[in-house]
């Protein structure tokens, strides 16, 4: 294992950073609802282009904190992010420790950078199932992107209240080999076509990690999580908290932006 990058464990930091692995394609699909009577009989592919329709972005900026709790202590970490859609990012790190840390997410490559050693190492094999930052997030997480329906075969289950929100509830299981999860179900509030609940099983049924939304904004006409907590349910601790602020949506981005010489820059 190299030493760097276990010293210094690095997608939306997955859902939140760059709208990524927890956000799901339009092209779920299409399923008749039932048992919903309060909710309008909506299928799978509609209320996938709704949660899609808040979430597609073409470029965003933000400045994130991740509140890792390992059970006997909490990690801090602050960061500056610009994403451009699901498949780029660039973050880097202003928290003391990790001052001038940074990864770039292009695709489906990913690349860290130390700045005391001057390295960039891209990440990839068994490390990509380390967590990012040693938070609940791992590599593999936040590099998930693609069409949901082309990995997926997706059920709407009915509808349930989720902390006072009226949601559909989703059942999504694997038709490929190439995910992450065997199974994912998601509860999608019904009226601002946000994802509240993850909850994603590994082949066996046992549930690996789950997410919930804390708080949702309205920027103009879309509704954006800028809270998010993410738990690991084969760690010890208290899950990793996510939280966006100063978010600026179709913002003018460098040409060379996502480059690994403004990477090492």
């Amino acid at each position: 294992m190299n030493t760097r990058l276990t010293r210094r464990p690095l997608r939306a930091i997955a859902a939140i950073l760059v709208a990524g692995s927890m956000v799901l394609s339009a092209t779920a699909q299409s399923t008749g609802i039932q048992g919903t009577a309060a909710l309008p009989a909506l299928g799978g592919l509609e209320i996938m282009k709704r949660v899609d329709q808040n979430m597609t972005i073409s470029t965003i900026a933000y400045i994130g904190t991740m509140e890792i709790d390992l059970g006997k202590r909490v990690l801090l970490k602050e960061m500056r992010v610009v994403a451009q859609g699901e498949g780029r990012s660039f973050v880097e790190f202003t928290n003391p420790e990790d001052r001038g840390v940074r990864y770039l997410k292009v695709d489906k490559d990913l690349w860290m950078y130390f700045p005391a050693e001057q390295e960039t190492i891209k990440i990839s094999g068994h490390l990509l199932k380390e967590g990012l930052m040693g938070s609940d997030v791992s590599y593999e997480d936040a590099l998930e992107s693609g069409a949901i329906a082309d990995k997926y075969d997706i059920r709407v289950l009915g509808s349930e209240t989720l902390d006072g929100r009226l949601c559909y509830v989703l059942d999504l299981s694997a038709k490929v080999r190439e995910v992450n999860y065997e199974r994912q179900k998601l509860w999608v509030d019904a009226e601002r076509f946000v994802t509240l609940k993850t909850e994603l099983y590994a082949k066996s049924g046992r549930l690996l990690k789950e997410s919930r939304a804390l708080e949702v904004k309205a920027f103009g006409s879309r509704w954006f999580i800028t809270k998010l907590r993410m738990e690991d349910k084969l760690k010890k601790g208290g899950g990793t908290l996510f939280t966006m602020r100063e978010l600026q949506f179709g913002v003018s981005l460098p040409a060379d932006m996502f480059s690994l010489q403004r990477l090492s820059r």
